[in-house]
């Protein structure tokens, strides 16, 4: 994530914690809305878990296919007013007007799920709790309906991308950078410079914004004995990541068509 959108995005989250008072005195309602937009393993949900320990608020994370529209009721009713709540993935619930008219037809102990309906009844009705940050994280923004994440609802929508050339060197520093104290601080210090050498390297070889932060820390932790070894491997396993999302890519097509056909 970019530092300066970070800051924006703490700063504002803090000015919110902060000025509940003025809120109050507006008849304004004290909440606030943030959706989460990337691919995964870009730190969506690592980014939530760090905002609530930062600001010391519980975190409710919920599970929406597992849910129905009176069981996600009753759960926001249960909420404290200070709080972060967390909806995962909320393109892959399939959340739309359509959707949402068929299942207002079920009954909950039938209907297995949440409807858009549900879902906007929670977030801005008579049910929702003041004080709470609402934070919710999507693969694909275009799949969600417009009613969802309009302003009052989402205040702010922070885009997380994949790791250009800064986000993989600093990974590869913090693999391998060592922490020593005493009177090992000049050789430590040395080892530092070489080891940011090698980072410079090692991002250049890595195509920018094609891998997930979480997927370029895996191949690291897999070298994590040599910084030397993960830059003269990087190559070999950017060509063999590349090969097979081609692969997935064509599969992926194909199992499209053969949908289309029937």
């Amino acid at each position: 994530m970019d530092e300066a959108v970070k800051k924006g995005v703490l700063e504002d989250m803090q000015k919110f914690l902060d000025e509940h008072e003025w809120y109050k005195a507006r008849g304004i309602p004290y909440k606030r809305g943030y959706l989460l937009d990337g691919p995964p393993g870009t730190g969506k949900s690592s980014f939530c878990l760090s905002v609530a320990g930062l600001y010391e608020l519980d975190i409710y994370i919920l599970n929406l296919s597992s849910l129905g529209d009176s069981g996600l009721a009753k759960l926001f009713t249960q909420l404290p007013q200070r709080c972060v709540v967390l909806l995962e993935d909320v393109d892959a619930v399939g959340l739309d007007r359509k959707n949402a008219s068929a299942k207002q037809t079920q009954t909950d102990a039938t209907c297995h799920g949440v409807s858009l309906s549900g879902l906007l009844n929670v977030i801005d009705g008579v049910g929702s709790q003041e004080g709470r940050i609402l934070i919710m994280s999507t693969n694909h923004i275009d799949h969600l309906d417009e009613a969802l994440i309009r302003p009052g609802r989402v205040d702010k929508t922070i885009v997380f991308k994949c790791a250009d050339k800064k986000i993989a060197a600093q990974l590869f520093c913090i693999i391998f950078k060592q922490t020593t104290t005493g009177y090992e601080q000049p050789a430590k210090e040395a080892e530092d410079v070489a080891i940011e050498t090698l980072a410079e390297e090692f991002a250049a070889r890595v195509p920018e914004e094609e891998f997930s932060p979480a997927k370029i820390l895996s191949f690291l932790v897999e070298h994590k004995h040599s910084p030397a070894d993960a830059v003269d491997r990087v190559q070999e396993w950017v060509t063999n990541q590349q090969k097979e999302g081609k692969e997935a890519s064509s599969m992926l097509e194909r199992e499209n068509s053969w949908v289309k056909d029937e």
